[in-house]
């Protein structure tokens, strides 16, 4: 993505973000938020500044955790955020009870409320946390991700 392309995604997650807090929105604090990331002029800033407002909006926003899988974290290669995805779920994971959060999804999900097509539309979410178990440097989440039906058990 290209920095004016992603200026304006970063000030529209800003803005969801904001929306999401209840905080009533300037276009000056806006500079003053995205300047706490770094120097405005290199992408490297603007990227930070998306993964922490889109992080922020998602926590913020979270009425039911089996969103977070099924929406938020569920990136798939149409998604414009696809190559933000690690570092959307790195700033997710800053707040302390993210991981509960991301569990309590998973758990919803795979609760009997959910058919089996539903748990398959989540694919973009288990990638992503392979993804990161595979990568140095990134922390694995520690979630056991077993995505096989409880109804359905091997042959014998």
């Amino acid at each position: 993505m290209k920095l004016p392309e992603l200026k304006k995604k970063v000030w529209k997650a800003w803005r969801l973000f904001n929306d999401a807090s209840g905080v009533i929105t300037q276009e000056a604090t806006f500079v003053e938020d995205v300047r706490r990331f770094g120097d405005r002029r290199y992408k490297v800033t603007w990227i930070k500044a998306l993964a922490q407002f889109t992080a922020q909006a998602s926590y913020e926003s979270c009425l039911d955790a089996y969103m977070l899988v099924l929406d938020n974290f569920n990136f798939t290669t149409d998604r414009w955020d696809y190559e933000y995805r690690h570092e959307i779920l790195d700033a997710f994971l800053a707040y302390p009870d993210a991981l509960d959060l991301i569990r309590a999804g998973l758990e919803q999900l795979f609760s009997s409320e959910f058919a089996p097509r539903e748990r398959e539309e989540a694919d973009g979410f288990f990638e992503l946390v392979e993804e990161r178990s595979q990568q140095p440097g990134r922390d694995g989440l520690p979630i056991r991700l077993d995505r096989r039906l409880p109804s359905i058990s091997p042959a014998a």
